[in-house]
C-alpha cells in the first residue's frame, strides 16, 4: 500500500505536497530536503546516513538516531495524517537498511514526466506525431521550473536534477519535431524562440529552426540560422557544426524541397 491516491508530489519546481489538490505544509527546510531525497529514490531504500546528510549536511554526524527518528515521525504526519497511534506505516517504511517511500508514478510529477516523455518519444518514432504532441503537452504542463529547486545544488541531488533537465530539453525538441511533422512550422518557430534563448548551444534546435524556416518559405532565414549557429558554436565552444547541421545546410543549398534532420 502506498500514498493515498489523493496525495500528489509536485517536485518539478519548488517542492509541494498536495492532498485533494490542496497544498499541505512541510514544516521546515530539513523535512523538505528529506522528502526530496526520498522522492529522488522513490520506492528504493535510503540509508539513515544519507537521510541525515540531506537534512543536516556537514553537521549530520553528531546527530543521534532518535533525532532522525523524530524528524521521520514528523514527515510521516505530513504523509499519513490519518494513521492511528501504533498502526504500521504504509507510506514511509522503516526497513532494515533504511527508509523507503512508497508512491505510484501518477503521484510523483518527476516520475510521471519521465513516463510521458518516453511515450512521446515512442509515438514520434512510430509515426504518430499528433498523439506525440499531446503527450508532450501533458508532460510539459507538469514542469514548474528547476526540479527540487531548494536542494538542486546539493551533491546528492545534482545527478537527478541534471537528468530531469536534459529530459525536459529533449522533450521540447520532440514537441518541435512533432509540430514540424504535423505541418505547423509557424508554431515550431514560436517554440524555438524560447527554447534557443534557454539552450543556445543545442545544435538540434538550430537544425529545427533551419527546417522550420525552410518549410515556411524563408530559405534565406534558414541559411542565416546556420551561420548564426556556426558562429555561436565557434565562439563559445571552439567547434564547427556537427554532421546533422552541415548536411541540412547542404540540402537546403541544393534546394531540396523536404530536407529533414536525422533523429537523435
Amino acid at each position: 500500500m502506498g500514498v493515498g491516491t489523493a496525495v500528489r508530489f509536485r517536485d518539478l519546481g519548488p517542492l509541494l505536497v498536495e492532498r485533494d489538490r490542496k497544498p499541505v505544509p512541510i514544516a521546515g527546510a530539513r523535512l523538505a530536503a528529506a522528502l526530496s531525497l526520498l522522492l529522488i529514490h522513490a520506492d528504493r531504500v535510503v540509508t539513515p546516513d544519507a537521510l541525515a546528510e540531506a537534512m543536516w549536511g556537514g553537521e549530520a554526524s553528531p546527530r543521534s538516531p532518535s533525532t532522525l527518528d523524530s524528524h521521520v515521525w514528523r514527515l510521516r504526519k505530513v504523509l499519513e495524517p490519518e494513521r492511528g497511534r501504533g498502526a504500521p506505516a504504509s507510506v514511509l517504511l522503516r526497513e532494515p537498511a533504511g527508509y523507503r517511500l512508497l508512491a505510484t508514478t501518477e503521484q510523483v510529477d518527476s516520475l510521471l514526466f519521465a513516463q510521458l516523455a518516453g511515450e512521446a518519444r515512442d509515438l514520434l518514432a512510430g509515426g504518430q506525431p499528433a498523439r506525440a504532441l499531446r503527450r508532450t503537452d501533458e508532460a510539459l504542463a507538469l514542469w514548474r521550473g528547476q526540479p527540487f529547486a531548494a536542494v538542486a545544488d546539493e551533491l546528492w541531488a545534482e545527478a537527478a536534477v541534471a537528468r530531469l533537465r536534459e529530459l525536459h530539453a529533449q522533450l521540447r525538441e520532440r514537441r518541435i519535431e512533432a509540430l514540424l511533422a504535423v505541418g505547423d512550422p509557424q508554431r515550431a518557430l514560436v517554440e524555438l524562440e524560447s527554447a534557443l534563448a534557454e539552450e543556445p548551444l543545442r545544435e538540434r534546435l538550430w537544425a529545427q529552426r533551419m527546417l522550420a524556416n525552410h518549410r515556411s518559405g524563408r530559405t534565406d532565414q534558414a541559411l542565416h540560422a546556420y551561420q548564426r549557429a556556426r558562429s555561436l558554436l565557434h565562439d563559445e565552444l571552439g567547434i564547427e557544426p556537427g554532421a546533422e547541421l552541415r548536411e541540412l545546410h547542404r540540402r537546403i543549398l541544393a534546394e531540396d524541397p523536404e530536407p529533414a534532420p536525422s533523429r537523435p
